[in-house]
């Protein structure tokens, strides 16, 4: 049995100690001295998940006439006015391509992602949910379709969101799935792939992955002095002690030895990420925080001998059913301006064609109102941002503004007891599966196609891998 087993199997359940649980699950950051230099095939992926379903109806919206009218019909007193209409919540116009000659704004709360996705940096995704086969409206009504499991729940929805199975439960990730198959493309994996800022996720734990949870600002040290350090320096030198004396008992020395080795490359994390001083302006906490640690992580990827890396945080709280407009603005107003530094502090380190950052939320909401807020709904809207979105405009030979991918519900589809509506408030069935997003992903991060099924087991029902293009066509085919 390899140490690092034994470790796991018998000295948690030996210790009974959830913090040396939350230990272990960083061990995976410890072994030897990373690389010097690394080639500049970098790319990352950052997903930002907006906790307790985001009503993205409201993020992004029809402005041509006709449509509009019926979306203010539908969302009543939610809707928000038209560009030049005048409120704190007017919509901004959007330059965008491929439409049909339909219009859309964006949520006025957003005016930084306005400017990203005129200039072709930054895109939506329309109607994207949790599928377990392709959308059949009438199968659906009749109670035949086969679905994902928990539709609506919170908790089952946002970990079907990050294993990437709508059927079934597991312990892994699509992620941590994905950084087992991609770990030779970096030249060190001393340090985790797969870095959080809210803890221990599933989304990036793999069979070979185990997630490096950091704070805002960098790795937890364990050689502090405080009450609420995991390790205080008595005990880090009693296991520099145990590790280097001959102490007989084996599961003692081992976790000595692991100790001692976490320590090393905590500190040496550490150095790696303290050296990547951004000059861009981030917001005091929550999101913007933790964005300016994700982009020192990336600066840091160099020294580390990173090639590929996937970052996950948490935001908001998106789940709203009493009072919506005023919560809706605060939260987009902190993401937009967190999205904006980010973008900001990548330009300094010269990655924003190396990092796409995209947003997850577990479900959209209801289209009606229950009188202030809005309830558990399916589908919803994403945001995609990065240079990788550009790129692909470009070779489609779109010079200026964005596009909308997926399928944005027309008239017929946005509507309360027909269309998508699988209820009678406006609950709308998804037209894109998560499985085509996180595959579009996947692939761009490098991927081979052979092996989608292996990280999205669901994938063949949407999407060939054998296929010439992405399946989204949203970044640039590999």
């Amino acid at each position: 049995m390899k140490r690092r087993s034994f470790i796991t199997n018998n000295s948690l359940a030996a210790l009974g100690s959830s913090s040396i649980a939350n230990t272990l699950l960083n061990l995976k950051l410890m072994t030897n001295a990373a690389a010097d230099t690394v080639e500049d095939d970098y790319r990352a992926i950052v997903c930002v998940f907006l906790n307790g379903g985001c009503d993205s109806y409201n993020l992004l919206v029809p402005t041509s006439a006709d449509e509009y009218a019926n979306y203010s019909r539908v969302r009543s007193g939610l809707a928000l006015p038209l560009p030049g209409a005048g409120g704190r919540d007017e919509l901004l116009p959007l330059n965008l391509s491929g439409t049909g000659g339909r219009n859309f704004g964006l949520h006025g709360a957003m005016p930084q992602l306005r400017t990203r996705m005129n200039d072709g940096n930054a895109t939506m995704l329309a109607n994207v949910g949790t599928l377990a086969e392709p959308p059949n409206v009438a199968a659906i009504r009749a109670g035949s379709a086969l679905l994902p499991r928990s539709l609506f729940s919170h908790n089952s929805q946002q970990a079907t969101w990050q294993t990437g199975l709508t059927r079934d439960g597991s312990a892994t990730g699509w992620g941590g799935r994905l950084a087992d198959r991609l770990l030779s493309r970096n030249i060190s994996n001393d340090v985790s792939m797969g870095v959080s800022l809210a803890g221990n996720q599933t989304l990036l734990v793999g069979n070979d992955t185990i997630p490096f949870a950091i704070g805002p600002d960098g790795s937890t040290s364990l050689t502090g002095t405080g009450s609420a350090d995991l390790f205080d320096a008595r005990r880090v030198a009693a296991a520099r002690s145990i590790a280097a004396g001959s102490s007989e008992h084996l599961l003692m020395r081992a976790f000595a030895e692991e100790t001692e080795s976490s320590v090393a490359l905590s500190e040496q994390f550490s150095t790696a990420f303290n050296q990547v001083d951004l000059q861009s302006s981030f917001g005091g906490a929550g999101i913007s925080q933790d964005l300016r640690a994700v982009a020192r992580s990336i600066g840091s990827s160099r020294d580390l001998g990173l090639r590929r890396q996937i970052f996950f945080v948490n935001y908001g709280d998106f789940d709203q059913h009493a009072v919506l407009a005023g919560p809706l603005r605060g939260w987009l107003s902190g993401l937009d301006s967190a999205l904006a530094s980010f973008w900001e502090a990548l330009g300094e380190l010269d990655a924003q064609e190396n990092v796409v950052t995209f947003t997850c939320s577990e479900f959209g909401r209801t289209l009606r109102s229950n009188g202030g807020g809005t309830d558990h709904g399916w589908g919803g809207n994403a945001i995609v941002m990065g240079g990788p979105v550009r790129q692909r405009l470009l070779s489609d030979g779109i010079n200026s503004g964005s596009r909308i991918y997926g399928s944005y519900p027309d008239e017929s589809e946005m509507s309360l007891g027909r269309g998508l509506d699988v209820g009678s408030n406006g609950r709308l069935i998804p037209t894109t599966s998560t499985d085509e997003y996180f595959a579009e992903l996947a692939l761009w991060l490098g991927l081979s196609r052979g092996e989608l099924e292996d990280v999205l087991p669901n994938i063949g029902s949407f999407y060939s891998p054998g296929a010439t293009d992405t399946p989204l066509g949203m970044l640039p085919a590999v």
